[in-house]
């Protein structure tokens, strides 16, 4: 192969071991795999990373009120508000993650329950301060305008695709995809009825250099099974390995993740 672009490598997405990432089934076989919710592969940034901005909103706004994670996974990152926060509560479908963050939460105001987020909220009226979701449900935000105090904050935050080196240089294993606009979330939520004041989405940009060859596949199978991982490895790694190194730069390979950051506030 003289050059990468010339062959179509192989695409796990079209086999049968595949699972839907996001679904209930994939977080229950992420549990199984490696207990948490992870990024498995190695890479460094260039610039403030999208998930900063993210967390700063929720700090400034938070103060000493309540915290509401819907789809928490098993709690790390809700964690970090239990210092300063009245009170933390995290939800989420899968039971071992939920037992995982009970088991690590530091302070006593903190409480993670198995809940589905797209359901209806077993919480009172006007409760929390802040709600939010990291890459979670995306079917509960007009429950989030009842339980959340009027002019309380409402986010979303939510992978929106990655691109650079990885759409250009490896079809097959990943697919061209025109780039994400803040619209696109506006059209899937359909917020119209929520309730919601002030609805805004950012299209955040962060730049990632990814550190290996098998960091390129690790991110394509990030939450498949190992049966799936070992035929992506045997049929991509090593013509992956000769597009790697031929496009790397001294940081990696160079790859752009866009996010979407919804914000709202309820009424």
């Amino acid at each position: 192969m003289s050059d990468g672009m010339e062959k179509i490598l192989f695409d796990p997405m079209n086999h049968p071991e595949w699972v839907e990432p996001h679904s209930l089934e994939w977080y229950e076989q992420l549990f199984q795999e490696v207990g948490e919710y992870k990024y498995p592969w190695k890479s460094q940034f260039d610039e403030e990373r999208a998930e900063k901005i993210f967390v700063d909103k929720i700090t400034t706004y938070l103060g000493n009120g309540r915290l509401l994670d819907v789809g928490c996974g098993h709690g790390e990152f809700a964690l970090q508000f239990s210092i300063n926060a009245r009170e933390v509560v995290g939800i989420d479908t899968v039971e071992g993650f939920i037992k995982t963050g009970n088991k690590n939460k530091l302070k006593e105001n903190t409480y993670f329950f198995v809940i589905d987020g797209n359901g209806n909220l077993p919480f009172l009226d006007n409760y929390f301060d802040v709600a939010y979701t990291k890459k979670g449900p995306r079917d509960w935000y007009h429950e989030g305008n009842r339980i959340v105090k009027p002019g309380g904050l409402i986010l979303g935050f939510y992978h929106a695709g990655s691109y650079g080196a990885l759409r250009e240089l490896f079809p097959g294993l990943y697919s061209p995809r025109p780039k994400p606009e803040p619209n696109d979330l506006l059209r899937e939520l359909k917020l119209d009825d929520s309730g919601l004041n002030d609805i805004k989405v950012e299209l955040l940009e962060e730049i990632e250099y990814l550190s290996t060859p098998e960091d390129v596949l690790l991110k394509k199978c990030f939450g498949q099974n190992k049966k799936l991982r070992e035929i992506v490895w045997k049929e991509c790694l090593q013509d992956v390995e000769g597009i790697f190194n031929k496009h790397a730069t001294s940081k990696g390979l160079k790859i752009i993740n866009y996010y979407h950051l919804l914000s709202a506030k309820a009424s």
